[in-house]
């Protein structure tokens, strides 16, 4: 699409059919970074923004995110490249000219460039987040009457609870169209020899559980051990179970491994403060909210 004219008739007539929750993303061809989404909330508010990058993608230069700041965008946490920066529009053609002053102010692209469309709705993760919230409510009252007081939260939201000798980690996750699912679970030995002999002994150990699983994260040297509640009707009497036996198992057998295959349980890492507990990725992360 080369005439300016059509381009900008053609975003308008885009952004003026989208419905609740609907979004487009518009980006030059051959530059899949440079996306611009406009989306039309619940509330029929039409929002402007640039999506955040994960890591691998080039982040945002530092004179774009000036730019963008100079032309009324604004992020939750402007030094962090995955969170997105976003403005609002006061009606369809305000949009588009956010989204061509972006695309050619912004990113440099010519004016005439080719334009690739893509569509998209998020009724779905909007559920999810809105059953999601539901469950971290119930979660957090639960939690708040184990241990007499809020539950502290780490910097993905999930929930941390020293219980004896055991951190113990509550995690509500939602998939857009799937189910809330509340993974309990606790690393119970860091910088351990990972040999054969060692995922031959989990595997045997898990066969002998009733509850629960034991995990080996070889890439960082870590085992966990955890359990799952599936849906966002399970039970107050359900969690603190879940917690206590994830809480009583890892404890009963982190001095054990530690000894079987070396490195040192993750309370004592805590203590030493050495990081080699604070493995990057939680089991179960990807894909969920």
């Amino acid at each position: 699409m080369t005439d300016a004219a059509q381009a900008r008739a053609f975003l308008l007539s885009e952004v003026e059919a989208l419905e609740a929750f609907d979004y487009v993303l518009v980006g030059p061809a051959g530059t899949p970074q440079h996306l611009v989404q406009v989306a039309r909330r619940d509330d029929s508010v039409i929002e402007v923004s640039i999506p955040g990058r994960p890591p691998g993608v080039p982040e945002l230069a530092i004179a774009e995110r000036s730019a963008l700041r100079d032309r009324g965008f604004t992020s939750p946490d402007p030094a962090d490249p995955t969170k997105p920066w976003l403005r609002e529009a006061r009606d369809g053609a305000d949009a588009v000219d956010a989204l061509q002053h972006v695309l050619v102010e912004v990113f440099g692209e010519k004016a005439d460039a080719d334009l690739d469309i893509m569509h998209g709705n998020r009724r779905a993760a909007h559920e999810a987040e809105r059953r999601l919230a539901a469950v971290r409510s119930r979660i957090e009252q639960v939690l708040t009457t184990m241990i007499g007081h809020a539950p502290t939260q780490d910097a993905d939201g999930d929930y941390v609870l020293p219980i004896g000798d055991v951190h113990v980690m509550v995690a509500p996750r939602a998939a857009p169209g799937g189910p809330v699912v509340v993974r309990v679970f606790a690393i119970t030995n860091v910088g351990i020899s990972v040999v054969p002999e060692l995922g031959l002994f989990l595997a045997r150990l898990n066969f002998g559980l009733m509850f629960g699983r034991f995990a080996l994260d070889s890439e960082h040297r870590s085992i966990w051990f955890d359990e799952s509640l599936l849906g966002d009707q399970f039970r107050d009497e359900e969690l603190r179970f879940t917690i206590e036996v994830v809480s009583s198992t890892a404890d009963q057998w982190d001095d054990r491994l530690k000894q079987m295959f070396g490195g040192v349980t993750y309370q004592e890492a805590l203590a030493a403060q050495d990081g080699r507990g604070a493995a990057p990725v939680k089991p179960g992360q990807g894909g969920y909210l």
